[in-house]
């Protein structure tokens, strides 16, 4: 089992820590979401309940990428933190399984019309941190 950062092994292996605002998360958004080279808004789904992303403080861009099925088809996608929480009701919270220790999440509405706006909110904020490789178009 693996150690928290206070040393003692939890549940999870991992302990749940709070992220500042001044931190980025990133997520891989597959090629599908990009049409002419510009992401789609639809990249941005809940699945089982938040939306997946990895906390930079235990992540880089590329081993974001690299978890991927195929990596090759996966840009890696940017969000600073406070400005994700300015956007009515999201936050952003660490979720660490016991094999990835940058797990985080962040929870997005069940109702098509507040997801609707929060999608266009996200994508106007998001950054491309690895673009999608060429041999992937």
């Amino acid at each position: 089992m693996q150690f928290g950062t206070r040393g003692v092994a939890d549940e999870i292996g991992f302990s749940r820590e709070q992220i500042p605002d001044a931190d980025t998360v990133l997520m891989r958004a597959h090629k599908t979401h990009f049409i002419g080279g510009e992401l789609r808004p639809s990249v941005f789904r809940a699945q089982k309940g938040g939306m997946s992303v990895n906390w930079s403080k235990y992540a880089t861009a590329e081993e974001t990428k690299q978890q991927a099925r195929n990596p090759t088809e996966n840009a890696v996608l940017s969000l600073l933190v406070g400005r994700v929480r300015k956007i009515k009701d999201l936050d952003v919270t660490h979720t660490p399984t016991p094999i990835n220790r940058a797990h985080s999440e962040i929870l997005l509405p069940t109702e098509d019309s507040a997801l609707t706006e929060i999608r266009l909110l996200l994508s106007r904020i998001v950054t491309v941190a690895l673009p999608l490789s060429p041999k992937s178009n």
